[in-house]
Parts: C-alpha cells; sequence; structure tokens
C-alpha cells in the first residue's frame, strides 16, 4: 500500500506589490537568490497575479494609486482562497496608527522603509516557516480527521443492531463528539426475558466508545443463546478487564424485566441511581451497589445480592449517565440529582415526553458547553 506523502515546495514562492520602480528593483536583487519572486506595481495587478497562483507570503506596500494597500489586504482576507496568505506591510508610513491599522487588517507583520536587509530577510524566512507549519498541521489534521470519521462511521454501524427491542423505552442520547461513550441496548431472550443494558464508558468521543461494538455484540449474541444475564454481566466484565486499558471502564445499570410476571431484577455497576415512579410518584431509587465493569477479574461471585421487584402496570424506570447530573449552568453549578428528578416527575405526571428533557439541559447550560454525554432511558410497563 502507498502512502500519499504530505509535499511542500521546495523554493517558497513570493508576491511584491510596490508601484515604485526602485524598490521593485531592489526587492529583486534581495530576494531572488534565495525565493522565487513574483513583483507588480499596484493592488488591482496583485489580486490578478493571486488569482493566477497563490504565493507562500505577500510584501505589500501601502501608498499606492488607485487602491492601496489597506484595501488591497482587505480583498485578500475576504475571500477564504487568500485569506490565510500571510502579508507583510513594507512601508514609508512609519505612524503608530497605520501599523495599527494595518496589523487589524490581518497582517502578520509591519516592516518600515528604509529597511534592514537581514530583518527583512529573517522575518520573511519565519513567517514562511510558519505558514508551511500551519498548512502541514492542516494537511496532517485533515488526514487523521478522514482517518476518525471512517472509524466512527464503522464503530457507528457495528454498536447499531437489528435486535434492538424499542418496545416501551424512549430514549435520550446526546453525545458531546460523534462517537459515544454511553451505550443502550435492549434484546429479548428465549425464555421471554427483556434484557436491558445502560452503559458508561470513562471519558467520552472515540477513545470512550472503542469498546462498545464489543459489548454490543456479546450482549445480543449471549441474549440469543438464552444465557442468563447475571452470565452475561460476568462475560462481558471479563472481555473488558483484559481488554481494556485499566484506567478504561464501563459503568452500567442492567436490567432483566420477567414480561410475563412484570418482576423486574437489576443490578447497578457504578450509575447513577435507578429512579422508579408509581401511580406518578417516585417510589424508589435504586443506587450503585458494585464498582464499574472490566476492574476488577471477578465480578458476579462478589457482588451483593440482586433487587428483584414486582412491578405494575404504570410503573415508570427512569436510567442516566453521570453526564446528565454534570451539565452546568452559566454560573458553574451543576443541574443534580434534585432538579432531575423534579423534571422526571414532571415527565411522569404530566404526559411530557422524555425527549425533552433534552431542551430543559440546553437551557439550563444557557450557551455553556457541556463536557459529556448524555443519555437517558425511560422503561415503561405496559
Amino acid at each position: 500500500m502507498h502512502l500519499n506523502r504530505i509535499k511542500t515546495p521546495k523554493t517558497p514562492y513570493i508576491l511584491a506589490v510596490d508601484d515604485e520602480l526602485i524598490n521593485r528593483c531592489l526587492l529583486e536583487d534581495l530576494i531572488e537568490s534565495r525565493y522565487e519572486l513574483m513583483v507588480v506595481d499596484s493592488g488591482e495587478a496583485c489580486l490578478a497575479s493571486v488569482n493566477e497562483r497563490l504565493p507562500e507570503l505577500i510584501l505589500l506596500d501601502i501608498s499606492m494609486p488607485n487602491m492601496d494597500g489597506f484595501e488591497t489586504c482587505r480583498v485578500l482576507k475576504q475571500t477564504s482562497e487568500t485569506a490565510k496568505i500571510p502579508i507583510i506591510f513594507l512601508t514609508a508610513r512609519i505612524s503608530i496608527e497605520d501599523e495599527r491599522k494595518g496589523l487589524q487588517l490581518g497582517a502578520v507583520d509591519y516592516i518600515t522603509k528604509p529597511f534592514s536587509e537581514s530583518i527583512l530577510l529573517a522575518r520573511i524566512k519565519t513567517h514562511i516557516d510558519l505558514n508551511q507549519t500551519h498548512v502541514l498541521l492542516e494537511q496532517s489534521y485533515a488526514s487523521v480527521k478522514k482517518d476518525q470519521d471512517y472509524i466512527e462511521y464503522i464503530m457507528q454501524t457495528m454498536r447499531e443492531d437489528k435486535r434492538f427491542i424499542a418496545d416501551n423505552l424512549t430514549t435520550v442520547i446526546s453525545p458531546v463528539e460523534r462517537s459515544n461513550g454511553d451505550i443502550v441496548l435492549s434484546a429479548l431472550a428465549p425464555n421471554g426475558h427483556r434484557h436491558l443494558l445502560i452503559g458508561d464508558f470513562t471519558g467520552h468521543g472515540l477513545s470512550a466508545a472503542i469498546a462498545g461494538p464489543l459489548v454490543s455484540s456479546l450482549f445480543y449474541i449471549q441474549t440469543e443463546q438464552g444465557m442468563s444475564l447475571d452470565r452475561i454481566i460476568e462475560r462481558i466484565n471479563l472481555e473488558l478487564f483484559y481488554k481494556l486499558p485499566a484506567e478504561v471502564f464501563m459503568a452500567a445499570i442492567w436490567v432483566d424485566w420477567n414480561v410475563q410476571t412484570n418482576q423486574v431484577t437489576f443490578w447497578n455497576c457504578g450509575m447513577p441511581a435507578l429512579v422508579h415512579f408509581r401511580g406518578g410518584e417516585k417510589i424508589s431509587h435504586y443506587a450503585s451497589e458494585f464498582i464499574p465493569l472490566g476492574i476488577k477479574e471477578c465480578l458476579i461471585d462478589c457482588m451483593p445480592p440482586t433487587k428483584t421487584i414486582q412491578c405494575y402496570s404504570g410503573d415508570v424506570f427512569f436510567g442516566y449517565s453521570d453526564g446528565v447530573l454534570d451539565v452546568r449552568s452559566r454560573s458553574g453549578e451543576i443541574f443534580g440529582e434534585q432538579r432531575l428528578e423534579t423534571l422526571l416527575h414532571q415527565v411522569v405526571t404530566l404526559s411530557k415526553e422524555a425527549g425533552g428533557v433534552m431542551e430543559t439541559l440546553e437551557s439550563y447550560a444557557n450557551g455553556t458547553e457541556i463536557q459529556d454525554d448524555i443519555t437517558l432511558v425511560q422503561l415503561q410497563i405496559p
């Protein structure tokens, strides 16, 4: 396989703009032996030249008839193709106000005439080097971004599964980046039980989402095979323990819902509390009782007894990642459990859509950047 190498010109190309012949000749004598040079005598000629070929740097006089250097610079900075070309004003105008105006227009430097040849050459080299470095970084970033997008597409495809059972579930998912460190899986086992997983890997983005396809594959395959949920948890914990770095693990809520009897058994491994509503009122919340998956080799044998509760028609459960609680207002105050439970109570009693939770969180943040993936799942017993 041949890899495309990032190439840069061997000799940087400079465009010099000055209406005085003597100044153009001086620049030719000074620069032509070191760089490829084009000299023109007006702002209009400068714009015509850059349409033919983009230079690595422009030396631009200010005092020129018709279109002066300031206007030429302004026009160059308005077009995406020319906006990134570094411009050095090379001028006899020495006032601080002119220098300030030139830099505000986007020039990278301002040199007054008469100039020191060594200083001019040093600044030309500095800005060409900086610009080439910037171009290389942009090209490298574009290449890495292309690879990342491709990997994220593959991972997203792997995480989406036709075996996902959406009945009686409402999900709110808002990742910080395209890759999501949170995961929601739902499947029907051969014995009529419904298996549900709400997971949250450490961090967010690609590094957090990398193990999602592994967990998803094991969850669906083993549920199809009729494996009990506690054995599935044990198997996934072992896979995460052996295959992930020590600092990467998955907090999770696991739900085993016996659809025939409406008995619900659940495990909370490092997640915020699972909230249970009945008749429009919160009757309990079930806090985490054990560590997240992937930290210890032995998990199930060390866990406290599972909780099994009898549910009734209309019961509602809410499970969510800590990203929901950690949304911050402009003053830095977190959204927190109390506000969330009040909001969930409104969802249940006023028959609001759970999707409206995200709108409330965004309104609370009021423009403040949300730092973590957000996932909320509503399970309603029919």
